[in-house]
């Protein structure tokens, strides 16, 4: 898919040196929300480590694959996982739990391809930013990601349009820490997320993503 410029958050992309960094100062009003990213496009490089566990019948719960750079496939698609997966036993993410939306991520383990920013996965650090610093920790910054499964804590399915509107809203949400503003507290909302997530998906379906005509409400 065409790449999205993330030059405006190279204050949450660097290394850990670089993790008190503050914010840049504000140059242009926030937008009202993100335009909606176009539907995944094949992109052939390496392979992972490691093949996510998938699982069939009663006990698969529908979760994603959200792929790195330097990873092949799509950016991101659908995948199964037992309900047994360590993926359930660990921490549901800051923003997200503040909106009720309790999603948990699982490195599949990728191998270095000695390529720069071959384990750099953009929208993984996105989902790990901190509600007032507007930073993700360390091991979750760029070019030490990985290849990485999502899922829901509650192990409700979650599919990949799920996936994409809480990876997109908080992109709309670190629109306010890019200029310089305080944390959005006022976003920090279940409310809020499923009022921005109907207009998301009304234009996504104006950009012709079908896939995005019967997806399920948030909650």
């Amino acid at each position: 898919m065409p790449p999205i410029d993330y030059s405006k958050w190279d204050n949450i992309d660097t290394d850990s040196e670089s993790e008190n960094v503050a914010p840049p100062a504000p140059k242009t009003a926030p937008k009202p929300k993100p335009q909606p990213v176009p539907a995944p496009a094949p992109t052939p490089t390496t392979t992972s480590t490691t093949t996510p566990t998938t699982a069939t019948g009663k006990n698969a719960i529908k979760a994603v694959i959200v792929r790195c750079q330097g990873d092949k496939g799509l950016p991101w698609s659908a995948t199964t996982i037992p309900t047994d997966h360590p993926i359930f036993d660990n921490a549901v993410l800051p923003v997200p739990a503040l909106l009720d939306f309790p999603v948990v991520v699982h490195r599949v383990g990728t191998r270095d391809n000695g390529e720069f920013g071959c384990l750099d996965n953009q929208a993984i650090t996105y989902l790990h930013i901190d509600p007032i610093s507007g930073m993700a920790p360390p091991a979750w910054q760029a070019g030490r990601i990985g290849t990485v499964i999502v899922a829901r804590k509650d192990r409700k399915d979650l599919s990949p349009e799920h996936y994409e509107a809480i990876w997109m809203y908080i992109d709309y949400i670190l629109d306010f820490f890019g200029h310089g503003g305080p944390p959005p507290e006022h976003l920090y909302k279940k409310e809020k997320f499923e009022r921005w997530f109907v207009g998301y998906q009304k234009e996504c379906l104006g950009y012709g993503r079908e896939e995005w005509r019967d997806v399920a409400p948030l909650y």
